[in-house]
Formats: C-alpha cells, structure tokens, sequence
C-alpha cells in the first residue's frame, strides 16, 4: 500500500520514495500530511478514491518509525468506531500490504485534506482546549460524517466517506477491483 505524503511529513519518515510508487494493493492508496497543532505533530491521512481520512495527534519520533503499525491501528479502530462489520474489517486488514511511502501528491486529495482541517477539524479544537484532547477513533469517525465534492463530479453528487469506505472495502474484498 502506498502513502503519498507531503515533504514536510517525508522529511519525518525513515523510508521515502523521490521516485513516484504504482499502487498494486487493491484497498488503493493515501495523501498525508504533517501538521503542528498545539505544538504538537499530527497527522492527516485521506484515501484518494474515498476522502475517508483519519487524525493522529501527538506524533514522537518513535511514532514516525512504526507509522504503518500506527495507521493499520487507527484504520481499524476507527471503522469499528463507525460499526462497520467486524468480518469486512478482517477482509480489509487482510489485504494491507507494508506501506510505501513516496511524495507524489495529487492536489485534489490534498484539497480535501486541506478543507477537512479547516471546516471540520477546526470545529473540533474549538471545542476542546487541547489537540491531545480529542479521541484518535472519535475523531477519525466524527471527520468522516460529512459530504464532500471532488474536482470533476457532476453537479449536486458528493461523496460520503462513511458509506463510500463501506461499499470500496465490500467490492474489494468479495474480488470485485484488483
């Protein structure tokens, strides 16, 4: 599985890729990005057909070594957050493949990214005195109960990363895109 992380993130990361990676993992590929927040390092992954993302908060050194531990974590933990069923979170995590890290962006995802962390995000933290205050598995749900509208979709469709991860993670797993 690819990560395509911006170089503010790559720059934190022990192994990155300047040459662009070709995704052959089915579950597809992710933007990141490295954000400081409270003066701590966050991070932000989205999916690039989904714009389902997820939030990390208070990111060490240590942490930046295991990212791929980290994330498989917050996915799984989070889908099981949003009560998706506990058979198609085992078939996901099943095709998780060791993640890649390299630094082709693609700005429409990077949009996305960009609008979660003002609109959605932003809200949060006004809520909360803290960045460490907010719940990894929570928050990842609560970001991902929003629509979203993609450069180049037709005029009043969006996406819903909550009901657009299910149904990616249901047609890959039962052998539908490869």
């Amino acid at each position: 599985m690819i990560i395509h992380c911006t170089k503010k993130l790559a720059a934190k990361l022990p192994r990155v890729s300047s040459e662009p990676l070709t995704e052959n993992n089915s579950l597809g590929s992710w933007h990141a990005n490295l954000y400081t927040i409270d003066r701590r390092n966050c991070v932000m992954f989205c999916h690039d057909k989904t714009r389902f993302v997820l939030f990390m908060a208070g990111l060490k050194k240590e942490h930046f070594a295991n990212l791929d531990f980290w994330f498989q974590d917050l996915f799984a933990n989070t889908l099981l957050k949003l009560d998706y069923d506990t058979d198609l979170i085992e078939k996901a995590l099943a095709l998780l493949t060791p993640v890649q890290f390299d630094t082709e962006c693609d700005r429409s995802v990077q949009g996305s990214m960009r609008t979660v962390r003002m609109q959605e995000l932003e809200m949060a933290l006004y809520r909360t005195a803290d960045v460490m205050e907010l719940l990894p598995y929570s928050t990842s749900a609560r970001l991902n109960d929003r629509p979203v509208t993609v450069k180049g979709m037709k005029s009043g469709t969006c996406l819903r990363p909550v009901r657009d991860m299910r149904l990616w993670l249901q047609t890959v797993t039962s052998g539908g895109l490869h």
